[in-house]
């Protein structure tokens, strides 16, 4: 009986370790999921570092130095002079180069013409949203008469263009 009761306790004691293990077994998957999503968090951000340390999201100098500063907003007068200046010394010089040996069958005279074209337009379309509608009709006259004068000007250029042969 002795030797019975003895095989009882020590196999209660065996249940009871395993009844202990699976009571921590919970406890271990919660603790060793937390640790994985740490591992996870930090691996995630440690791997945005850069060779250097800092961090990708960071702009280097030279990029915060490209980077355009908000300009004062130009005078109605100033922007269409600053728009006739960059017509007459970025795009009128290569569209005469261009109207004067344009070649159809050359693709890069063709994407010229396109080129051009389009931006010509653009100054067109900035000239337009100038509003003088609120001036004094005198500055109104005279700021409508230079608006006129250049968007004839750059009209009277993308008549060239459309002059130029077609593919």
């Amino acid at each position: 009986m002795e030797q019975l009761q003895a095989s009882y306790n020590i196999g209660l004691q065996r249940i009871n370790g395993w009844y202990q293990d699976l009571c921590s077994l919970p406890s271990s998957l919660y603790l060793t999921g937390a640790a994985f999503v740490v591992t996870a968090l930090f691996w995630r951000y440690s791997s945005t570092a850069t060779v250097t340390g800092r961090t990708k999201t960071k702009k280097s100098h030279n990029q915060q130095q490209k980077m355009p500063t908000k300009s004062i907003p130009l005078s109605r007068e100033s922007h269409i002079d600053s728009i006739a200046t960059k017509f007459h010394q970025e795009y009128k010089p290569g569209l005469l180069q261009l109207t004067g040996d344009y070649d159809s069958k050359d693709e890069k005279n063709r994407y010229d013409k396109r080129y051009y074209n389009e931006m010509l337009l653009k100054l067109l379309i900035e000239l337009d949203g100038i509003d003088i509608t609120v001036l004094p009709a005198d500055d109104k006259i005279q700021l409508k008469n230079r608006r006129k004068a250049v968007i004839k000007e750059i009209q009277h250029h993308l008549q060239l263009l459309d002059t130029l042969p077609r593919n």
